[in-house]
């Protein structure tokens, strides 16, 4: 049987058969992310106040002993989460409304998937943008803070796609991820009461603001 504990320094010392293994600098930061992706999945899907700790450490597949040797707290934890959400979500979202040579047909198919019943049941807790808003309004300065720069990164690929002036472009961004996110807010928040309205909501507004954009 193999037990792991971590050293304050984040370096984790496992002991197997009685013989202690110790882990580099490298695989001690490898566990650091894997608690963070594991716990960005879960806060996205589940909610950060429906998340302890301990459950993300389980779900990692580490000791709930080892995660002070890695954060101070759960908001710092939730506000890597946020961050790291945020940083992979935006260099997708750039390369596919990138690819291509026709830069608005890209961002039209964007849209579309973006506004589908796939990404509204997604298993992963999908787009950060549509998965956070509650958690940050609830959440202190430093997981806002962590939110609004996603936020912003969000607007900055958008309105480098939008026609008019850099003024115009970002107000033109800001509508539309504004309405995009707010459209699969609300279809996730009357799925299970009301599946239908789900389904009109993603549809109309997928209808709506791809029109708007041809």
């Amino acid at each position: 049987m193999m037990t792991c504990i971590i050293n304050v320094k984040g370096i984790t010392v496992c002991l197997f058969g009685g013989q202690r293994l110790r882990l580099t600098r490298e695989q001690a930061e490898q566990n650091r992310r894997l608690i963070v992706e594991t716990a960005s999945r879960m806060f996205r899907l589940q909610g950060v106040e429906n998340v302890a700790v301990a459950d993300v450490m389980k779900e990692a597949g580490f000791t709930h002993g080892g995660f002070y040797n890695h954060f101070k707290s759960k908001d710092e934890l939730v506000t890597e989460a946020v961050a790291g959400a945020f940083d992979s979500a935006a260099k997708k979202l750039s390369e596919d409304v990138a690819s291509g040579n026709d830069l608005q047909k890209a961002l039209n198919a964007f849209l579309a998937d973006y506004l589908s019943s796939a990404h509204r049941d997604t298993s992963t807790g999908g787009c950060p943008a549509s998965a956070f808003p509650v958690d940050a309004a609830r959440s202190g300065k430093d997981v806002q803070t962590a939110f609004a720069d996603g936020i912003e990164s969000y607007l900055e690929i958008f309105a480098g796609r939008m026609d008019g002036d850099k003024r115009e472009a970002r107000q033109r961004a800001v509508a539309l991820l504004s309405g995009i996110v707010g459209a699969v807010l609300l279809s996730r928040a009357v799925k299970k009461s009301q599946p239908k309205l789900s389904d009109e909501l993603l549809a109309s507004a997928r209808k709506q603001i791809c029109k708007q954009r041809s």
